[in-house]
């Protein structure tokens, strides 16, 4: 009989063996059964022609299942059917899969409601009369489950569907008598979740022992918006191999929409009244709201090669004695986590660019105190402003060995101090300190004024966000994003109304002091 006759015989047998298939059947076969089933059984999904990437959910989805691939990461734009295509196609293996190879489906959403909803939603996709009829057998039980009780179903067939939040710590889950060989991670993170590090890195850490706590040959899909690169949507982009295959769809593509039930009003609307349509309909954070350097002027700012390097300090120009230097750095552990940094800029030149860079996760705090002096004797004894927040013993050492008119000191607040009176040295970074310093250093960038060069510093500038500058974790073994290097040269571009010009020096005096530090620097690098 022919498919059409089939479908409308009603006989069961028949109809079932239609839907039926193998994991050692074809890919191409599997779709076009399961394209047949869910038309057949769930219409209601199918009002509008498919959209062309639909195809590559299905596929991947299904690549997924076989074991053909480890994991599949589906960012598809908010309202492109990405969750209802996977439920479908759960949906489809539970009941159509002769051989029952995957046994154990778990959906993890951040927020418990939501996996508890993708289970009940498959459940019922189950309770349709027509349904129920075909497939007698997929219920443990015959009446439905309220959706507020609906965490698992099982079928008489054995397999099992379990809904549980990716916040729950995954390990005690592993004790269970079998192990999930299909795992679906669905609205895993918000920007609730984006706005603390130590949140982010705890559902990660979950993720990955749900991950690592499948069955042998078990496979994830990710089901997920792009809403910033400081989370887990990112880390998960970054892993893409022909292992772990990634889909990224806007919903407009070179002035097309890519899915034809979106016209370009449509489209123009949702732009308007959405807060963030760049990472919620775009799938590019990197042009979000949440990102504060310009993207585009990022782009078109060129690495720079170093001059010279000498015990790890980059430095991008060779100094001039007559040219005005400053400096910051940000203080690390040196326990291999957060990294000390320095960058110098040299803000006599149009545009002002950054000179000198350095980055040492071993570094120690009472030994940094000694790098900062040898850089800094570097570009001539400029000024510099190491942060004062923690490691006192690094300030300590710099006023032993550098001149004290050079660093730089914080005013004191009280009234009782005369005007110009200082006391604490160093930069201190605090809550009133932190936006304005990585504002005025991300405007500078924006207006040309200041040139980066080192391509650490502009990768670091590329993924610095409005929640990083409200980030107030201090351990820094529980963030997952350092911006060492970056908040050195925020530091360093506030020393430009503190930069002292050289002294009056006849030009005799110029040549010899720049002679004697180019004779310094070849002495360093024959050392090194």
């Amino acid at each position: 009989m022919e498919v059409k006759e089939i479908l409308k015989s009603n006989d069961r047998e028949k109809t079932r063996a239609l839907f039926a298939f193998s994991i050692k059947d074809s890919n191409e076969l599997i779709l076009f059964k399961y394209n047949l089933f869910v038309r057949f059984f769930f219409p209601k999904y199918f009002k509008e022609e498919d959209a062309p990437f639909h195809a590559d959910i299905d596929s991947n989805n299904l690549k997924v299942y076989k074991g053909e691939i480890a994991s599949f990461t589906d960012v598809v734009y908010r309202g492109g059917a990405k969750t209802t295509r996977t439920k479908l196609f759960v949906a489809f293996c539970v009941a159509n899969d002769k051989d029952s190879f995957r046994r154990y489906f778990k959906i993890l959403t951040k927020d418990l409601s939501n996996s508890k909803q993708s289970v009940t939603d498959i459940y019922n996709m189950f309770v349709d009369s027509r349904v129920r009829y075909f497939y007698p057998e997929v219920f443990a039980k015959t009446e439905a489950k309220k959706q507020e009780t609906m965490e698992v179903f099982d079928t008489a067939t054995g397999i099992k569907v379990r809904a549980d939040s990716v916040g729950t710590d995954q390990r005690g889950q592993l004790q269970e008598a079998a192990r999930p060989d299909f795992i679906w991670f669905d609205d895993f993170e918000t920007r609730k979740t984006l706005r603390s590090a130590v949140e982010t890195k705890a559902l990660w850490d979950n993720m990955e022992e749900a991950r690592t706590g499948l069955s042998r040959n078990g496979g994830c899909v990710y089901t997920c918006n792009y809403l910033s690169e400081r989370g887990n949507v990112h880390k998960l982009i970054l892993k893409k191999n022909k292992d772990n295959v990634v889909l990224i769809v806007p919903i407009i593509k070179d002035g097309i929409p890519t899915w034809a039930i979106y016209s370009l009003g449509d489209i123009e609307k949702l732009r308007l009244n959405t807060d963030d349509f760049e990472g919620e309909y775009l799938c590019k954070p990197s042009a979000s709201l949440d990102v504060i350097f310009d993207r585009a002027t990022l782009d078109l700012m060129f690495s720079k090669e170093p001059v010279k390097e000498v015990a790890g300090f980059r430095m991008y120009k060779d100094y001039d004695a007559s040219h005005r230097y400053g400096s910051g750095q940000d203080v690390g552990g040196g326990v291999g986590l957060d990294s000390s940094t320095s960058c110098f800029i040299d803000f006599d030149i149009a545009p002002a660019q950054v000179v000198g860079t350095y980055d040492n996760n071993e570094v120690r705090p009472e030994v940094f105190g000694d790098e900062i002096a040898r850089q800094g004797e570097r570009f001539g004894e400029s000024i510099v402003a190491p942060e004062n927040n923690k490691f006192d013993i690094v300030i300590g050492r710099l006023r032993q060995i550098y001149p004290e008119d050079k660093i730089y000191k914080t005013q004191r607040k009280s009234t009782k101090v005369k005007s110009g009176e200082y006391t604490d040295y160093g930069w201190n970074t605090n809550a009133l300190t932190k936006p304005k310093m990585f504002y005025a250093l991300a405007k500078a960038v924006e207006d040309g004024l200041l040139i980066l060069n080192d391509p650490k510093l502009i990768a670091e500038a590329k993924s610095y966000t409005r929640d990083d500058v409200m980030d107030k974790d201090i351990d820094p073994r529980l963030t997952t994003r350092h911006f060492d290097l970056l908040t050195a040269c925020a530091i360093a571009w506030q020393m430009k109304d503190f930069a002292e010009a050289p002294k009056e020096k006849q030009a005799e005096e110029v040549r010899i002091e720049q002679n004697r530090h180019e004779r310094k620097q070849t002495q360093d690098v024959g050392l090194s």
